[in-house]
This record gives structure tokens, C-alpha cells and sequence, in this order.
């Protein structure tokens, strides 16, 4: 009965150690393959590249106005109206303050009359040219006749008088002779007298242009390009009123127009000579003056290319051309002074403001370029992974300037380094099996690119020992 009773515990004891068996049977040599395949990381390759990189030099330096100029009066006066202020732009020639004319209407018609009075005396209304013939004056052209009248008279008593006997007395012969020597002498004294008004009438005449000189001197005017002439360029100021009031509108076209950037005078204020009064800028387009270290002077050349940025607008850089170099280094800190012409057509850019520069330089031929999802960075470390043998190789590597989706290669192995892991890698330590999956090798390990890039890595790229 006892045996009967402890039989169907025992059988289902021997049953469960059965089960037990034929599960580790089942767990073999394909389980273990089965693990080892969760293991194997899923990953996705892409070539590196190598192409042309534009090198730059990176300075910094002080915005300059083209031209810079502080306006004075070149005569005295009382302030009657200002017509610019600060932040106006002004075209080149137009006025900006206007001097009381009073004094020098005045002198102006002074010197006219003298010049007048002179002409009268000569008989014409224009000054004589430096060529001008005295002789052709009225007063010159009777005292000529009156002498040859005069000589004609004394040859005819002559005849009479060396008649035998003489048809001509001793007296009236003596006469004759005295009146031609007069008439020749007041012909001579005329054309000396002419000669010397001519001469005065062309000192009037510079005298009453110096006054109307000063006369258009009272209207003080923004700077003409070389070369402008002054003359007439105010017939109101010339006749004595002063000019009109310009108009309150800003000039459009600002590439040809100063700006004014400080006013130092007032109405009503009564001015010396040479007192400074207004200093206006211009704006367009800008120079850009900074130092560079020697290193680079063989490198940088005149109309080399310039990105040119700002702190007020950044992440913008504005373009501009290396327009001088200086032939000298200076001891005290081994830098070059070099001058970049921006154009400034907007009014964006502020002489005196600071700016960064990316000079170019050279083109370095064959740059290896890895995308940048492929960088693994780690206690400051990088490094990107490639496949071999299906398993994981860490390679540590130095970058320098990004470009796009792509950073540049500064240090790294020269061999091995042609295709890189960029999906998966944070998760691979070297040895680690990967699986490589199709999407991310497009293009044939050691991909040659042979265009030239759009960014440009700079002379700052670590490993270069550049700025």
C-alpha cells in the first residue's frame, strides 16, 4: 500500500528532470550563436573625403571712414544759420553753416568800383588779357597820330628850311622840331600809361575775385572730390544774399555723401579764424587697419580676399579686398600694418567699431574632411571608429574648422583612416562586433573630393600653428 501511495510522486518528479534535460539539450551550440548576434552592433559607414581648403588669417582691427575731415572757416564771422547736424548726410559741395555776408558784400563792391573806375581810364569795358596790345587803346591810338602829324610837319619845315636862300625861317623851324618832340614824347607816355592801368586793372580784378573768394567763404560747405572748382558755385552767395536753406531730406545716394559725426558750433556764435566747426566722414566704402604677425608676410597679398565681421551683427561677415600691405615690420611687435577696403553701401558698418577679420591666404591642396556625426568626443578626447575584420577600431584624431556637415582633420594616422562609422559609434569601444548596414556607404573608401569648399579652415586650425 505504502509503494502504491508514493508511486505517482515519483513518477512526476522524473517527469519534470526529463523536461529539465530536453531544454538544455535545446539550449546548445545555437543559443549561444544567438547571443553572441545580440551582441554585434548595427552601424552605417561613410568615406572621408579630401579636397582643396582656402587658409585664412584671422586678425582684428579698427574701422576707418575712407576720408575723415574736420571743417573750418577760413574767414571771420557770426553764425547765421546751421544747417546740418549730427547723423545728416551731406552731399559733397553742400552748405552746412552760413556766416554773415554783411562785411564782405561790402568789400566785394569796394573792390568792383576800383576796378571800374581803372577800366574807364582806359577806355574799355573788360580787363586787358596778358597778350593785350597798348597801342590799340583810344588815348594810345591819337597820341600815335598826333605824333605822326607831328613828324609830318617837321619833314616838310625841314625841306623848306635847307632851301638856298631858306623858304623856312630859324624860329619856325625850331618850332616845328619842338612840337614833334612833344607829340612823340606824349605818345610814348601814353602807351606807358596804358600799359601800367592794364597791369592795375589786373590787380583790381584779383583783388575783387579774392573778395568774392571770401564772399562765397562765408557759406561753409561739406568737402569736393580733387580737382572740384569753387568758382560760381554760389552766384547767390556772389551777389551778396545768402544762400537758401537746403532741403531737410537726406541725400539717396549714400556712396556719394558724407556723414556728419560732430558739430562744434551754434547760431549766433562770432568765430575766429580756422575755428573748427563741423567733422564729417565718409562712410563708403570703410578701411580696415590692423596688425598681422610677421609669420604670414609672405602669404597675404594685395587684393586677397576679406571676411570682415562685427559684434553688431553677428554671424555676419561682409566682404572686402587687402588694398595695402606695409613694406615694414615693426620691432617692438613683430606685426605688419595691412589696410582692407570694405564697401559700406548699406551704412551698416561704423567707422572707429572693432572688427574681426578672416584675411585669405593660401590653398592647401589635399585636406581630409570626416563627417561630423562620425567625431566621438570623451574627456576631451576625439575620435572617430572604422570597420575591420567586422569589428571596431578606435583611431584619435585632431580637428580643426567645420565645413558644413563635415570637420577638418587636422592630426591623424596616415593609414587606415578611409572609411568612418557615423551611425552607432557612441556605442562601440574598439573590438566591438559591428554589423555594417546598408544607407550610409555611398561612395568608395578614399572618396577624393577635387572641388573647392564653400567655408574654408582657417589658419587657427589646431595643428597648423597658425593665428
Amino acid at each position: 500500500m505504502r509503494v502504491s501511495t508514493h508511486t505517482p510522486s515519483a513518477f512526476l518528479v522524473f517527469v519534470a528532470l526529463g523536461l529539465v534535460a530536453a531544454g538544455c539539450d535545446q539550449a546548445g551550440p545555437s543559443g549561444e550563436n544567438k547571443g553572441a548576434a545580440q551582441q554585434a552592433v548595427s552601424v552605417t559607414v561613410q568615406p572621408v573625403s579630401v579636397r582643396p581648403a582656402q587658409r585664412y588669417v584671422e586678425v582684428t582691427g579698427t574701422l576707418f571712414g575712407e576720408e575723415e575731415v574736420t571743417i573750418s572757416n577760413k574767414v571771420p564771422g557770426k553764425v547765421i544759420a546751421v544747417y546740418k547736424d549730427v547723423g545728416d548726410r551731406v552731399a559733397p559741395g553742400e552748405p552746412l553753416a552760413q556766416l554773415l555776408q554783411n562785411d564782405y558784400v561790402l568789400a566785394r563792391n569796394q573792390r568792383e568800383s576800383a576796378l571800374r573806375e581803372v577800366l574807364a581810364k582806359l577806355g574799355t569795358d573788360k580787363v586787358p588779357p596778358a597778350d593785350f596790345d597798348p597801342a590799340k587803346l583810344p588815348s594810345v591810338e591819337r597820341a600815335r597820330l598826333q605824333s605822326e602829324n607831328a613828324r609830318s610837319r617837321f619833314e616838310r619845315g625841314r625841306q623848306l628850311h635847307q632851301q638856298n636862300p631858306p623858304l623856312l625861317a630859324e624860329q619856325d623851324f625850331a618850332d616845328l622840331q619842338t612840337a614833334y618832340d612833344v607829340a612823340r614824347g606824349t605818345y610814348e607816355v601814353e602807351l606807358l600809361g596804358a600799359k601800367a592801368l592794364a597791369s592795375e586793372a589786373r590787380t583790381r580784378q584779383a583783388e575783387l575775385a579774392i573778395a568774392e573768394q571770401a564772399l562765397r567763404d562765408t557759406t561753409i560747405r561739406a568737402p569736393r572730390p580733387m580737382g572740384g572748382a569753387d568758382e560760381g558755385d554760389d552766384a547767390a552767395g556772389a551777389k551778396g544774399a545768402p544762400p537758401p536753406a537746403p532741403a531737410q531730406t537726406q541725400p539717396a545716394d549714400a556712396s556719394n555723401s558724407f556723414a556728419v559725426a560732430a558739430r562744434y558750433v551754434s547760431v549766433g556764435e562770432l568765430l575766429a579764424p580756422i575755428t573748427r566747426m563741423f567733422r564729417v566722414v565718409d562712410d563708403n566704402p570703410l578701411k580696415l587697419r590692423a596688425p598681422v604677425r610677421e609669420q604670414f608676410v609672405g602669404e597675404l597679398k594685395v587684393g586677397n580676399l576679406v571676411l570682415v565681421g562685427v559684434d553688431g551683427y553677428p554671424g555676419r561677415e561682409f566682404p572686402g579686398t587687402v588694398s595695402r600691405i606695409s613694406p615694414q615690420i615693426d620691432p617692438s611687435s613683430r606685426t605688419f600694418q595691412i589696410e582692407v577696403i570694405i564697401p559700406n553701401d548699406a551704412g551698416l558698418l561704423r567707422p572707429g567699431g572693432f572688427a574681426r577679420a578672416r584675411v585669405q591666404s593660401r590653398v592647401d591642396p589635399d585636406v581630409l574632411f570626416v563627417p561630423k556625426q562620425s567625431v566621438v568626443t570623451f574627456a576631451g578626447v576625439n575620435k572617430v571608429f572604422t570597420v575591420k575584420d567586422g569589428k571596431a577600431q578606435e583611431i584619435p584624431i585632431e580637428l580643426g574648422r567645420s565645413e558644413g556637415q563635415d570637420v577638418e582633420v587636422t592630426k591623424a594616422p596616415k593609414e587606415g583612416l578611409d572609411a568612418v562609422v557615423v551611425s552607432g559609434a557612441q556605442r562601440l569601444a574598439t573590438g566591438t562586433p559591428v554589423v555594417v548596414t546598408p544607407g550610409g556607404q555611398q561612395e568608395s573608401a578614399g572618396h577624393r573630393d577635387t572641388g573647392p569648399t564653400t567655408r574654408v579652415a582657417s589658419d587657427g586650425a589646431a595643428g597648423n600653428g597658425r593665428l
